[in-house]
């Protein structure tokens, strides 16, 4: 080592540990302990490593607090019109005038529905499955990008009640989500007199969103409903209800 460098404490024991390991100098078994369990404490981090690693560790693990996004808790606080909101940030949506069914295998009680636009430029596919009563929805614009959301965690009461939503003469306002809401993929849909806007969101951080004239939205909600309703949900109807109190 150059005169110029001064050595440090790791430099020393490991010297030292090489004095040992040579055997060119008689050593007492005391002074090897000795030297071995500084090398070993030199080369250990020091404690206030360990602790911040472990802090950093506890944090990963404890579960974030989600919020609602900005635009639902101004809507939730009364600030503004989600309506408009939407239709500001979503401007120009298209029209998908066009709904095709078709069955994704014979054995799998899974279905499909295709809106699309007149033109074919833009497509949203629903896939469906009936056993497990999750939902699909696959926004592609031009055969090259697509955004999918998936609704797994609906009960029956927040499928039913949706579709009761959608189904109003007057129309308006429906949230589709499960009892997480925002933390997993959502719906919002606006439904008026002449068409009717979806709006899909996802915790991920990407939307898309479309608008159906009333006969596609009016065919793709019974075709829904046609995957949620099965055969076990008429046994549970046909069994005496308990009255609660």
């Amino acid at each position: 080592m150059p005169e110029d460098e001064q050595s440090t404490p790791v430099d020393d024991e490991i010297a030292s540990l090489k004095r040992l390991v040579s055997g060119g100098e008689e050593i007492s078994a005391s002074e090897k302990r000795e030297i071995i369990e500084k090398v070993v404490k030199v080369l250990q981090p020091p404690p206030e490593a360990d602790s911040l690693a472990i802090t950093e560790t506890t944090s990963d693990l404890r579960p974030a607090q989600v919020e609602p996004p900005w635009t639902l808790q101004q809507f939730f606080d009364g600030e503004i019109d989600l309506d408009a909101e939407l239709s500001t940030r979503f401007q120009n949506m298209p029209m998908m005038t066009n709904i095709k069914f078709r069955d994704l295998g014979t054995h799998t009680n899974r279905g499909v529905a295709t809106v699309a636009t007149s033109d074919g430029s833009a497509q949203v596919v629903f896939d469906a499955d009936k056993t497990t009563k999750v939902v699909q929805l696959s926004f592609t614009f031009g055969s090259m990008l697509t955004l999918r959301f998936t609704m797994r965690e609906l009960s029956d009461m927040d499928r039913n009640r949706w579709l009761e939503l959608m189904r109003r003469q007057e129309g308006g306002l429906a949230f589709l989500w499960g009892p997480s809401r925002w933390e997993e993929d959502y719906l919002i849909c606006i439904s008026r007199r002449y068409f009717t806007n979806l709006y899909a969101f996802s915790p991920n951080g990407f939307e898309a969103a479309l608008r159906m004239t009333p006969d596609v939205i009016d065919k793709l909600l019974g075709w829904l409903e046609g995957y949620w309703h099965t055969d076990d949900d008429d046994k549970d109807d046909d069994e005496p209800q308990m009255l609660t109190w």
